[in-house]
């Protein structure tokens, strides 16, 4: 096919996937050291009475023995050791007459108390820094809106374990191109078809401060918009833009992650819709954000839509934020990147529809 843009007037599923990898954290956490310290008193010299032949020492907390004597006796203090333990026979006295004397008791020493260890603090761990986590911040796709089944129509999934704050824009009145949807509404359903939210004209919306609040609210006030928290656990939600009272025009839908700190993220946007030529052609765009990269797979299906007039040979181009062309593909299977795209497990159905299969710095793109 020699056009680089989808030229038929018939129904095309464009898709931008994120080929997830998930990378092993590490967490450390460090404990300080506890110094138990312990000490003695020391006695230094004796407490003493004497009396006659007689003589009555002491010390207190004195590590090291000592000894006081006096005629034929002599007492042994402190802490002993084995040898101090064994009597050593010594001549019985003579007793000498006289008045027994009697001991002057010394005043009873009072213990100094040992204070009490005080452990040192443990130190506080240090989180390890991590850096912000890369993933699609916004998703969306521009396209010419129709009425019945020719509305724009774009899916999203919501991968991880935490719910998911959105806030979904249908845009047409603010965009500077001819023939766009002056007054586009838009509808938010689960992957049921049940219809969760449902606005025309944001600024009546019950929930309109939450749209001020998200610094992103349409600049138009005959624009759409709903913020929605939303489960997440691999769920699936589509938004539909329509023309309000039956009008058509090139409109846009917009999904924009609140919460990107939380453990999920905006995984891919799926947008069915009636491909024309000109600027009626779809285009999808998307920002990355975060400090590393972020592997995505960006498919064009047409054949293997199940719907009347389906595209039978779709083209697709991938475009940095200034316009140029990072790759373009058609037939997927004549991609330099084949294995790479069937390692994905999501290859396209059909070898007449295309894929690119690319790693993306944090930047806006556009297919």
């Amino acid at each position: 096919m020699s056009s680089t843009h989808l030229r038929y007037l018939c129904f095309l599923l464009l898709e931008i996937l994120t080929v997830l990898a998930v990378a092993p954290q590490a967490l450390s956490q460090s404990g300080g050291s506890y110094d138990l310290s312990w000490n003695t008193t020391d006695g230094g010299g004796s407490t003493s009475a004497t009396g006659g032949a007689y003589s009555l020492g002491g010390t207190i907390g004195q590590p090291d023995a000592g000894a006081s004597s006096g005629g034929a006796y002599s007492l042994t203090s402190g802490f002993w050791g084995v040898a101090n333990l064994i009597p050593t026979a010594t001549p019985t006295p003579t007793a000498t007459p006289g008045v027994t004397p009697t001991p002057t008791p010394g005043p009873e020493p009072t213990p100094t108390p040992t204070a009490p260890p005080t452990p040192t603090p443990e130190p506080t761990a240090t989180p390890t820094p991590t850096s912000a986590p890369t993933r699609l911040a916004n998703i969306s796709t521009r396209l010419r809106v129709e009425i019945g089944d020719n509305a724009l129509i774009a899916g999203f999934i919501i991968t991880g374990t935490q719910d998911k704050k959105v806030i979904l824009r249908g845009i047409g009145s603010s965009l500077s191109i001819f023939d766009r949807l002056e007054n586009p509404t838009l509808e938010l359903r689960n992957s049921s078809g049940t219809l969760l939210d449902f606005n025309d004209n944001w600024v009546d919306s019950p929930n309109r401060q939450a749209i001020i609040d998200s610094t992103i609210p349409p600049s138009n006030d005959l624009e759409s918009a709903i913020v929605a928290t939303l489960p997440a656990n691999n769920s699936q939600y589509t938004a539909i833009i329509r023309g309000a009272e039956g009008g058509t025009g090139i409109g846009v839908v917009e999904a924009y992650d609140l919460s990107l700190g939380a453990d999920s993220k905006l995984a891919n946007i799926s947008t069915r819709g009636l491909v024309q030529t000109g600027d009626n052609v779809l285009f999808a765009g998307t920002i990355v954000v975060g400090e590393g990269s972020q592997k995505v797979m960006i498919r064009a299906l047409g054949p293997s839509v199940p719907v009347l007039g389906n595209m039978a040979d779709p083209t697709l181009e991938l475009r940095d934020g200034n316009g140029a062309v990072i790759e373009f593909n058609d037939n997927w299977q004549d991609s330099p990147n084949q294995q790479a795209i069937i390692d994905t497990g999501i290859p396209p159905s059909d070898p007449l529809e295309s894929a690119i299969l690319r790693t993306l710095g944090a930047a806006n793109y556009t297919a």
